[in-house]
């Protein structure tokens, strides 16, 4: 539909807001272990629900569109392992067996995905953390030769061909459009 850009959202100091995020969440854990009052619980609860949901904005809002699909897997591999521990909160084996299932499946797509990219995994999660965002610079000098080819030539080539592979995706990894 066009109304929403892809192009990652690199607020300016946004790993140390996402810092100062968890470190206010472990803050709210630590006065809810220190003080054990209904009214804390419920007051700390609200905190770590408001941070929890900004940290969980500005860590996506910074990944870029062809990224979305590694971060869909992670988000999904979380709500997995979430399963799990309300399984053993619950004393319920079937869902600590299927989190555990989903947890471990979403990981291991998320890995695999990465792999295929060559990038890592808090690269991705962290929206290029420690890559430069500002787009200044020399670009890429293209070297090396190329042939050109018509329809008619491609024809014969894969006529000739006692093999052909075909890679889905493999021009758009190749030309980097993940931008």
């Amino acid at each position: 539909q066009g109304l929403l850009n892809s192009n990652p959202l690199l607020l300016p100091g946004r790993h140390a807001m996402n810092f100062g995020m968890l470190m206010g969440n472990m803050g709210a854990m630590g006065y809810f272990l220190y003080d054990n009052t209904p009214s804390v619980g419920l007051g700390m609860l609200g905190i770590t629900t408001a941070l929890s949901s900004t940290m969980g904005v500005t860590l996506t809002a910074a990944i870029g569109g062809a990224d979305m699909p590694v971060v869909i897997t992670v988000l999904n591999s979380y709500s997995g392992w979430a399963l799990c521990a309300e399984g053993f909160m619950l004393d319920n084996n079937l869902m600590t067996i299927v989190g555990a299932l989903i947890g471990s499946s979403g990981a291991i797509l998320s890995y695999i995905m990465c792999k295929a990219m060559n990038r890592s995994l808090p690269n991705v999660i962290l929206g290029g953390f420690g890559t430069s965002s500002t787009g200044t610079g020399k670009p890429m000098e293209i070297t090396g030769t190329h042939t050109e080819i018509n329809v008619n030539d491609s024809v014969d080539l894969i006529e000739d061909a006692q093999n052909i592979i075909i890679v889905p995706g493999y021009g758009l990894c190749v030309a980097k459009a993940q931008y």
